[in-house]
């Protein structure tokens, strides 16, 4: 197998992808993928941008795989074949299922079966010996494809709530949608043009002893066709002993891809972007757990001492800035770096997604359209930052902000946290019935993961793919050639954002 011929970055997503503006090129046409209607029941063939976008990521995971090379290269006549189908949701939550398979002579055998599980991240061999499913090791470049994996696996999430209605005409209705105020929005995205540089900003003080610093960002509206600014602002941590990793956009096949941030024990890749204020574009330096509480390094960050004592200072950390661009994306024209061993094996830790209170705050910068690129003609948005992030009452009382929890006493309030790492949907707790126990394996950076499946046969009644010649897995390279992106102004230049932070 040729290796990789293009780069797909690393992302998070939560909820279907919002895609923007131009269309995708099929990269593996001869390759099928079938989902599921939840309304029926039944499956059908796939061929919306998203599956194609997620089609093309998952044949170029499994194909650049050790295993995938020794099964698949072998010199065996016949007619080969690629389907992809979407797993049982019940017994593995958002999950989909690749098969080799050979036709010769009438006869339909299949070579190789993977599993790529989206809540996990995780790739998935079936081991026709032992018949269990074994973690896949994937190495290399090949990491992110993994992760591209990620971020298109979410078109057709069964935990995704279905939209009743189209789109409304009127924009700014649609953004005051409140009806399900903390659920996350605008999560994940694909859009032909960049993110706008980021702009400079003072970081207000850290107003309660144990929050931690959620940088500013730029998200994407698809209903209002436009980046808006989501503040940095200081927050609780859903528990102790864990960090943010920010999120990022990255250039992949000619679009930009929304990654989506968050918590856990390590910083994992953000893009190598530099939001300041700690976030240097590899890992953070503004402060540390230490014995259940954390310590602000007051080089770095601002906090009102007043009544955060927890605090030290280290100088040494000033002048180790991975990155001094102001790009907001990683990739070609932006920030082009790679993530390092600690962040990949960061990738495979326990994550919980965004509380409640960083939802808010950007739900809020969503409802005021000063936030949004367009309206600011290059400049800044007028709110870059805040102390706390706001709070939604019954009255709709945007302005109000929440009081000062120590994030101990917070424990246990997150709704969003992934308890387990079982492949069923995230958040819930799943027995084993008997037909799939047994199916343990002996990874440690997956303990308790473990495909309640046994691989989906597609040899008699499932769908087949419709795939032509035995080596006709080359991707198509002519899909991006040529696009235009609209590129949007830089916003002045200020000091502000490399004082007391961007080491």
């Amino acid at each position: 197998m040729k290796p990789l011929s293009f780069t797909l970055l690393l992302l998070f997503t939560l909820t279907g992808i919002s895609y923007a503006q131009g269309p995708v090129r099929d990269a593996y046409p001869a390759a099928s993928i079938f989902v599921i209607d939840f309304q029926s029941g039944q499956q059908y063939q796939a061929t919306t941008d998203a599956a194609i976008l997620f089609k093309d990521a998952f044949v170029n995971l499994v194909i650049n795989t050790r295993t995938a090379r020794m099964y698949g290269s072998g010199m065996v006549a016949g007619h080969k074949s690629v389907v992809i189908t979407q797993a049982d949701p019940q017994a593995n939550g958002n999950a989909f299922q690749l098969s080799l398979q050979n036709t010769f002579s009438r006869q339909t055998t299949v070579l190789y079966t993977f599993l790529y599980n989206v809540d996990q991240n995780t790739l998935y061999f079936y081991n026709t010996g032992s018949r269990n499913w074994v973690p896949e090791v994937v190495q290399g470049n090949n990491v992110l494809n993994l992760n591209a994996c990620l971020a298109y696996g979410k078109f057709n999430d069964p935990n995704a709530q279905p939209v009743a209605n189209a789109p409304s005409d009127d924009v700014q209705q649609d953004l005051a949608d409140t009806s399900n105020y903390d659920a996350p929005v605008d999560t994940a995205a694909i859009v032909d043009n960049p993110p706008p540089a980021l702009p400079d900003y003072q970081q207000p003080e850290c107003p309660t002893d144990g929050y931690l610093w959620q940088p500013g960002y730029w998200a994407y509206s698809a209903p209002g066709n436009d980046y808006y600014w989501v503040p940095g602002v200081w927050v609780a941590p859903p528990t102790v002993g864990y960090l943010w990793t920010p999120p990022y956009w990255g250039f992949a096949g000619g679009h930009y891809v929304f990654h989506n941030g968050y918590w856990g024990s390590s910083i994992g890749f953000y893009g190598g972007i530099n939001y300041g204020f700690g976030y240097v574009g590899v890992g953070y330096v503004g402060g540390e757990w230490h014995e259940g509480h954390f310590r602000y390094n007051t080089a770095v960050v601002r906090v009102n001492t007043v009544v955060v004592h927890n605090t030290y200072v280290n100088t040494t950390v000033i002048n180790r800035t991975v990155v001094t661009s102001r790009a907001s994306f990683n990739g070609h024209g932006g920030v082009v770096v790679r993530p390092t061993p600690h962040e990949v094996a960061a990738m495979h830790e326990r994550h919980i997604v965004a509380t409640q209170e960083q939802i808010r705050n950007q739900r809020v910068a969503r409802e005021d359209r000063s936030q949004f690129a367009s309206a600011n003609h290059g400049g800044s948005p007028a709110n870059l930052a805040a102390a706390r992030a706001p709070e939604r009452t019954p009255a709709h009382n945007m302005n109000q902000r929440p009081s000062g929890n120590n994030p101990a006493s917070r424990l246990g309030t997150n709704n969003n946290v992934t308890r387990n790492n079982t492949p069923g949907n995230a958040g819930t707790t799943r027995s084993n019935s008997p037909e799939t126990m047994g199916q343990h394996t002996n990874s440690h950076e997956t303990t308790g993961a473990k495909p309640n499946t046994t691989p989906q046969s597609n040899l008699a009644g499932g769908p087949r793919s419709n795939a032509s010649s035995t080596r006709g897995m080359a991707p198509n390279t002519q899909g991006t050639h040529g696009q235009k992106t609209n590129k949007t102004n830089k916003a002045p230049k200020q000091n502000n954002r490399h004082e007391n932070k961007k080491q």
